[in-house]
């Protein structure tokens, strides 16, 4: 069991130490794991992994801010490892490599370039490459074990199908989200505490997907907390009302359910049987102006300027390179078509309704600026969903139940002690 309660102070304390101590407390132990350490080193280097990730200013309350889970995240992802571990599972570089791959075009990165951001931005590449290792484990392990219980049958299928039929024209919501558990009434305070803040980041500019992916112990949260469309038949009324009132890109307040606390963003609404925006295809370039390490804020301004004005006069995606020479940014990229749905929730927003010919408006991501330029799209058809996208959605929905199960039972039988 948990031996110890997080106390939240010290640990903020600790990770917002004046520099001049790092060097004598990097390896001081900030928790025990079933006698596996994670030292005041790892916590530090993960902190600012997420502040990164998440387009969150590196200050030191915005690091007393986050410490508490991260901590709490760190701890969860031990489990998860020496779960797996156990269960004989095992991940190769070229796993951690795809991953990576990932990351960099969901974000619009070139091949290969997420190191030297990193390195550039004093981020440690080694705590991501960590935390990859860990969810690439832990998705192999659940997929083992927990994913070929789930059977989903075939009359579950078509009562829904049905449902969606009569609801024809319903309003339909596209949802994100991201779930804290509470384990136990001592935490509920924190909890609350955390998840208040993590709105807070969110309204305030922080990237949804990228915190989802850090904090959230729902099975969504490899997809950036994406819960697909969700009819508003069968949210709760409390819940219906109020996204009814937001508009894309909102973010309720946190919510309290029975296991934790959910904080739900809405990302698209539509009608049901509406053709899925998000499903359409589309033929990119982008054009990729590196910032260097410490710009100011002035400087910053002026670059994002200057890529603003280029790209409002784009027309065509003849003459990119032009563009590019004139901003110094470096050669145009074609990504090739891709789906709106594969791409992060920033870069989706940005292109989602730019004109085919014309450029997206300026892109922050982790080590410069990106332009997405629209040279084709071909819109989906409008239509109900298929009787594979329910079987799917329903599969996620009971293994999202199974892996908090199987992450509760980790916890409880677990010995934890914090040191900080």
């Amino acid at each position: 069991m948990l031996s110890r309660l997080f106390p939240a102070l010290l640990v903020a304390a600790a990770v917002a130490a004046p520099t001049a101590a790092l060097s004598q407390s990097e390896q001081r132990i900030a928790a025990i794991v079933n006698d596996e350490v994670i030292s005041l080193r790892d916590l530090r280097q993960r902190i600012r992994l997420v502040l990164f990730s998440s387009g969150i200013e590196d200050t030191s309350d915005a690091r007393r801010r986050v410490a508490g889970q991260v901590l709490r995240t760190l701890i969860d992802e031990r489990l998860q490892l020496q779960e797996a571990k156990k269960r004989n599972v095992t991940v190769s570089e070229d796993d951690i490599g795809r991953s990576v791959s990932d990351i960099e075009k969901r974000n619009g990165m070139q091949p290969g370039s997420l190191p030297s951001i990193f390195r550039r931005n004093g981020v440690s590449y080694e705590s991501l490459r960590a935390q990859m290792r860990t969810r690439v484990a832990w998705s192999r392990l659940v997929g083992r074990r927990l994913a070929p219980r789930i059977d989903i049958g075939a009359e579950e299928v078509d009562e829904i199908l049905a449902r969606l039929k009569e609801a024809e024209g319903e309003d339909t919501y596209r949802l994100g989200e991201i779930f804290l558990a509470v384990n136990s009434p001592d935490e509920e305070a924190s909890i609350r505490e955390t998840a208040e803040r993590l709105v807070e980041q969110i309204r305030g500019g922080a990237r949804f997907g990228a915190l989802a992916r850090q904090f959230s112990q729902a099975a969504t949260a490899a997809v950036g907390g994406d819960l697909g469309w969700t009819p508003r038949s069968q949210l709760d009324a409390e819940i219906a009302a109020a996204v009814d009132r937001l508009s894309p890109g909102a973010v309720l307040d946190p919510i309290r359910t029975i296991s934790g606390f959910r904080i739900l963003r809405l990302t698209g609404k539509r009608k049901i049987a509406a053709a899925d925006p998000n499903r359409a295809e589309l033929d990119l370039k982008q054009i990729f102006l590196p910032v260097p390490n410490g710009e100011d804020p002035a400087g910053m301004q002026a670059r994002v300027d200057a890529v603003r004005s280029e790209g409002n006069a784009i027309d065509g995606c003849e003459d990119l390179s032009a563009v590019a020479r004139r901003l110094g940014a470096e050669a145009p990229q074609d990504l090739g078509r891709v789906k709106l749905s594969d791409l992060s929730a920033e870069v989706r927003r940005s292109v989602a309704g730019v004109a085919v010919g014309k450029a997206s408006e300026p892109i922050g991501t982790p080590g410069g600026i990106v332009l997405m330029v629209v040279c084709g799209r071909t819109l989906p058809k409008s239509e109900l969903p298929s009787r594979e996208t329910v079987t799917e959605q329903l599969r996620l929905q009971r293994l999202d139940l199974s892996v908090q199960r199987y992450l509760r039972d980790l916890r409880s039988a677990a010995v934890v002690d914090v040191r900080l």
